[in-house]
C-alpha cells in the first residue's frame, strides 16, 4: 500500500485468495505510522480561507474598483504603498457581504511554496483529505467543475512564475485577484485583465485626510498643501494622519516636521537619492517615505520600538499574535533591554503600535506591519524620542544600520519553532509561519549559520513535509544541506540532521529506496555511534526492508533481532522504537507464512501498546488492524463484523474519516460479508468505499484499483456479468498508465480481465437460450468474436451480434427478459466505446425495471449501478 503520510517506507501489500468465490478478494496488510488529521465537522457555506487584512480606516472606493467588479482574473500592479492589498481587501469583503460568493480564500503569495500551501489549506477546508500535491491537483479541478461562486486573492506575489501551473481556471462563477509590484506585466497573460494602480486623485487626498480627522476638523488645517506634497500618496497620506491623530496637531504643523525631517534624511544619507523608486515623474518615494515612518516611530516608547524590530524580521504578511507570546520573546526583550519583560508588558507595546497606527491587529490575532514602516525598522536603527519642550525641532535622526545588524534575529527564530502549529490541524497557520519563516530567512540567513544551523531552518522544511508538498520539501532540505555542508562541515551534528530529514524524504518519495536508508545509516554509525537512537531506528529500517524485499533471508530478521536488543538495552523495552521493532518482526513472520506465529507476536505487541502507548495511539489502532486482517486471511470470520465496526469508528475518531487507514477497514468489512455470503450488502459498501477512495486519494490509487476488482467480483457474484467486466476493463485502463507490466497488481487485473470476458460472453448465450433455445449459428459467431485479438472490437461486434438477433427473433416472454436483453445489450454499446449511447438506452431501461419490477428488484439494481457508471465514462469522454 502506498503510505498516505510520512512513513519511513511503504511495506508490500499481501493478496489473499477468495477461495468460495473463485475471485481475489484483497486484503491489505501494511505499514504506517503517522496520523492523518482528526475528523472534521461537515461542511457549511460559505467559507473563509486565509487571514483576509482588515479593511484600512476610512477606506476609499477607487476607479479601479470597476476592473474588479468586472470579474475575471484581474491583475492590481503598482508600488508599495499604493493601496492595491486595500483594494482587494475592499471588493473581497463587499462581495462576502453581499453575499455573492460561496468561498472565499486569501493567499499570501511571497513564494510557490507559499501558494501550495494556501491551496492545501483552502483543499482541507473543503474537507478534501488527500495530502500533498494531490490535494492542490484536487482543489484546482474542484474549482473548474463547482457551481459554487469563488473568489481567490494571491496578495504580494513576488514572481509571476510561482503561479506556473498553479492559476485559478477561468471560471464563469469564479473571480481571481492577483496583487503584485512586478513591473513585467505581460508575463501575466492576455486573458488577464491589468489595472495599474497610482495615487488618489486631488480630491480624494484631500477629502481622505479630512475625513481622517472628522471628530476633531481644526486638525485638518493645511491638508490641501500636504496632500500635494506627499504626491497624493495613500500610504504616506495614512501615516501622516496617524500622527496628527495621536499628537493632536495639525496637518499645516505636520507638514512643517515633515519637511524638515526629509531635508535632515535627505542630508545625511545622500546615497539614498540614487537608489528612490519614482511612483510619478519628479517624486522620489524613499526619502518622503523614511521621513513619514520615522516620524510615527517618534511616537513609540518602550518596548514598542523593540517588539516592532522582532515583527519586522517575519513580516511576510502576517504575524500571529502568538509568536509575541513566547518565551524566546521574553528572553529577548529581557535580555537586550535589562530588566524582566513579561508577556503584559509585550501586549501593553503590541496595543501602543495599533494606537498609533505602526502596525494593525486585525481580528484573525494577526499583526501587521505596511512594506514601508518595515523597511524603515529594518534597515535604520533605534529613533530618539525627545522630550515634549523639543518636539519643535526636529528629531535627530539615527545612521542606517550597521552591517550586519544585530536585531535578536536568532530569537524571531527561536519564538517562530516555539510556536509554530501544527500542519494538519492549522494549515492556515502553517501557511503564515512558513511564509514568516522564509522573510526571516531571507534577511537573516548568514546569522543562522555563524554557531550552528538554526533549528529554524529545519522546522520551515518540516512544515512542507507535514502538510504533503514531498517534492518542494525534498528541494529545499537539498539545497540547506548544501549550504550546511559548506557551512559547518560534512561531519557537523546539523549537517547531518538536514541528511536525515533528506532522506526520509526521498524514501517516501521513492517508497523506500533501501539504498538511502543505507548511506543514512553509515553516516549515522560514523558520527552519532552505533548506540544512539538515531542509528538504531535506522538499523531497524533498513533490517525490516532488506528482510521484506528478500522474504526467507535469516540474515535481516537476524539483524532485527540484534536491534531490539540493544534497543531493549538503551532505550527501554516500552520504548515508541522498541515496540516498533517488535511490529516489524511479526511482520516479517507473516510474510514467511508463519500466520499463526505472527499473530501471536502482533497480539504481544498490541498488548504492550495499549499500556505504553495508549488505546488510541496511531501504532495501536495500525496493530489491530494488522490482526484483522490477518483473521480474514485464515477464514476466522466469527465476530469479525464487530471488531471491524469498533476499529473503523475508532479510526475516524483518531485518524479521520477519510483516512487510509480507515478506507482500508470498510473495505476489509465488505470482503468478511463477501465471504459470509451478504454479497448483496458487500456491493453496496464497496460501492461507497470505492468512492471515498477515489475522491481522497484518486481513481488510480492502488488500492481504489484493489477495490474496483473485488466490486468486479462481486457482481459477477450476483450475476452481472457485464458490469463485472466494465468495471475491470476500467481496471486495466488505470493498470496500464500506473503499473509496469511485472507488477503485481497488473497482472493480477489481466488475468481477472480474461475471465470475466469469458463470463460476459457466456452471459449472453445464456440470456439467448433462455428465451429462444440453443443456436449452434451464435455459438460459432461467439467463439470467433472470442478469438479477436483487439477488446474493442470484440465489444462492438457483441454489440452489433445482439443486435442482430433482436431484430431476428420475437420478443421475450415477459417484461423482465425484454428488460434484462436490453440492459446486457445497452452494456456492450458502451464497452464498445459508445459510452453515450449505453446511458441513453440504460435510462430507458431503468424507468422500465422500476415500473414493472419495482425499485429495489435486483435487475433494478444492476440497471442503476450500470447507468451510474456510464454515465461516469461518458462524462470522462
Amino acid at each position: 500500500m502506498t503510505a498516505a503520510g510520512p512513513a519511513p517506507f511503504a511495506a508490500p501489500s499481501l493478496g489473499f485468495r477468495d477461495i468460495e468465490a473463485g475471485r481475489d478478494i484483497i486484503v491489505t496488510v501494511h505499514q504506517q505510522f503517522t496520523a492523518p488529521p482528526p475528523r472534521r465537522p461537515e461542511e457549511s457555506w460559505p467559507k473563509r480561507v486565509g487571514t483576509v487584512p482588515p479593511v484600512a480606516e476610512c477606506f476609499r472606493e477607487r476607479a479601479v474598483a470597476a476592473d474588479l467588479d468586472a470579474g475575471g482574473a484581474v491583475v492590481l500592479a503598482g508600488w508599495s504603498g499604493v493601496g492595491k492589498t486595500q483594494l482587494a481587501v475592499g471588493h473581497a469583503e463587499r462581495l462576502w457581504a453581499d453575499g455573492e460568493v460561496d468561498l472565499l480564500v486569501w493567499i499570501t503569495a511571497g513564494s510557490r511554496d507559499a501558494i501550495q500551501l494556501g491551496y492545501l489549506a483552502a483543499a482541507k477546508a473543503l474537507n478534501e483529505e488527500a495530502a500533498g500535491d494531490e490535494a492542490v491537483k484536487r482543489f484546482l479541478a474542484w474549482l473548474t467543475e463547482t457551481p459554487r461562486r469563488w473568489l481567490i486573492v494571491f496578495d504580494g506575489l513576488s514572481e509571476s512564475d510561482d503561479l506556473r501551473d498553479l492559476w485559478p481556471p477561468r471560471h464563469a462563477s469564479g473571480r481571481t485577484v492577483v496583487t503584485t509590484r512586478l513591473g513585467d506585466v505581460d508575463a501575466f497573460g492576455e486573458d488577464m485583465h491589468l489595472a495599474f494602480v497610482g495615487g488618489f486623485d486631488d480630491r480624494e487626498a484631500v477629502e481622505y485626510l479630512h475625513e481622517r480627522q472628522a471628530e476633531s476638523p481644526h486638525l485638518a488645517e493645511g491638508a490641501a498643501e500636504l496632500a500635494s506634497e506627499l504626491e497624493r500618496f495613500p500610504l504616506l497620506l495614512a501615516h501622516a494622519a496617524n500622527y496628527v491623530a495621536s499628537r493632536d496637531t495639525t496637518y499645516a504643523e505636520y507638514h512643517r516636521l515633515w519637511s524638515a525631517r526629509c531635508e535632515q534624511v535627505a542630508t545625511r544619507h545622500s546615497w539614498l537619492a540614487d537608489t528612490y523608486m519614482p511612483l510619478r515623474p519628479g517624486f522620489v518615494s524613499h526619502i518622503p517615505a523614511v521621513a513619514t515612518c520615522s516620524l510615527l516611530l517618534d511616537l513609540a516608547s518602550g518596548l514598542t520600538r523593540p517588539v516592532l524590530d522582532l515583527a519586522s524580521l517575519v513580516d511576510g504578511g502576517a504575524i500571529p499574535l502568538a509568536f509575541f507570546g513566547t518565551s524566546a520573546v521574553a528572553r529577548h526583550l529581557t535580555a537586550s533591554q535589562g530588566r524582566t519583560v513579561d508577556a503584559n508588558d509585550v501586549r501593553s507595546a503590541l496595543a501602543q503600535a495599533h494606537r498609533l497606527g505602526l502596525a494593525t491587529i486585525d481580528a484573525h490575532r494577526m499583526l501587521r506591519l505596511d512594506p514601508w514602516m518595515r523597511r524603515v525598522l529594518l534597515e535604520y536603527i533605534e529613533i530618539t524620542v525627545l522630550d515634549e519642550r523639543d518636539r519643535t525641532t526636529p528629531n535627530d535622526w539615527i545612521s542606517p544600520r550597521p552591517d550586519p545588524p544585530d536585531m535578536g534575529e536568532r530569537a524571531a527564530g527561536d519564538a517562530l519553532v516555539e510556536a509554530w502549529p501544527d500542519a494538519r490541524s492549522d494549515p492556515v497557520g502553517n501557511q503564515v509561519f512558513f511564509a514568516a519563516a522564509t522573510v526571516l530567512r531571507g534577511w537573516a540567513d548568514e546569522h543562522f549559520w555563524l554557531n550552528g544551523g538554526h533549528p529554524v531552518l529545519i522546522r520551515a522544511g518540516t512544515g512542507l513535509k507535514d502538510a504533503g508538498l514531498l517534492d518542494p520539501a525534498a528541494v529545499y532540505f537539498q539545497y540547506l544541506h548544501g549550504m550546511a555542508q559548506r557551512r559547518l562541515g560534512e561531519d557537523h551534528h546539523e549537517t547531518r540532521s538536514i541528511r536525515g530529514h533528506l532522506v526520509t524524504l526521498r524514501s517516501l518519495i521513492a517508497r523506500g529506496e533501501v539504498t538511502e536508508l543505507e548511506k543514512l545509516l553509515a553516516e549515522q554509525t560514523r558520527t552519532l555511534g552505533p548506540r544512539h537512537r538515531e542509528t538504531l531506528a535506522t538499523r531497524s529500517k533498513v533490517a525490516f526492508a532488506r528482510a521484506a524485499t528478500t522474504p526467507g533471508d535469516r540474515s535481516s530478521a537476524d539483524e532485527l533481532q540484534n536491534v531490539l536488543a540493544d534497543q531493549r538495552r538503551v532505550l527501554g523495552r516500552n520504548d515508541q522504537d522498541t515496540l516498533f521493532t517488535r511490529y516489524f518482526l511479526g511482520y516479517l513472520l507473516v510474510m514467511s507464512g508463519d500466520l499463526d506465529g505472527g499473530m501471536r507476536e502482533l497480539k504481544k505487541v498490541l498488548k504492550d501498546q495499549r499500556r505504553a502507548l495508549g488505546f488510541d495511539h496511531a501504532r495501536t489502532l495500525y496493530t489491530r488492524q494488522m490482526l484483522a486482517e490477518l483473521r480474514i486471511s485464515q477464514d476466522d470470520t466469527s465476530g469479525l463484523d464487530k471488531v471491524l465496526h469498533e476499529l473503523i469508528e475508532d479510526q475516524k475518531r483518531v485518524l479521520g474519516r477519510n483516512s487510509e487507514q480507515a478506507l482500508s477497514t470498510r473495505h476489509n468489512l465488505a470482503v468478511v460479508r463477501v465471504r459470509r455470503g451478504d454479497t448483496a450488502e458487500a456491493a453496496t459498501e464497496l460501492e461507497e468505499v470505492l468512492a471515498d477512495f477515489a475522491r481522497v486519494y484518486g481513481a488510480d490509487h492502488r488500492e481504489t484499483l484493489a477495490v474496483r476488482r473485488n466490486l468486479a467480483a462481486t457482481y459477477s457474484e450476483l450475476g452481472d456479468e457485464v458490469g463485472a467486466l466494465a468495471e475491470l476493463e476500467l481496471t486495466m485502463n488505470y493498470a496500464n498508465r500506473v503499473f509496469s507490466p511485472d507488477d503485481k497488481d497488473f497482472k493480477t487485473t489481466r488475468d481477472r480481465l480474461d475471465h470475466y470476458r469469458h463470463g460476459a460472453y457466456w452471459q449472453v448465450m445464456d440470456e439467448y437460450e433462455r428465451e429462444w433455445g440453443a443456436n449452434e449459428y451464435l455459438l460459432s459467431q461467439m467463439k470467433d468474436i472470442i478469438s479477436s485479438r483487439y477488446f474493442h472490437n470484440e465489444a462492438g461486434a457483441m454489440a452489433g451480434l445482439w443486435e442482430s438477433l433482436l431484430s431476428e427473433h420475437t420478443a421475450p416472454r415477459d417484461a423482465e427478459g425484454t428488460l434484462s436483453i436490453r440492459r446486457i445489450a445497452a452494456c456492450w454499446h458502451g464497452l464498445g466505446g459508445n459510452a453515450a449511447g449505453a446511458v441513453a438506452e440504460l435510462e430507458q431501461i431503468l424507468d422500465g425495471c422500476v415500473e414493472a419490477l419495482g425499485s429495489e428488484h435486483l435487475l433494478t439494481r444492476f440497471t442503476r449501478r450500470n447507468l451510474a457508471f456510464w454515465r461516469a465514462r461518458a462524462g470522462r469522454t
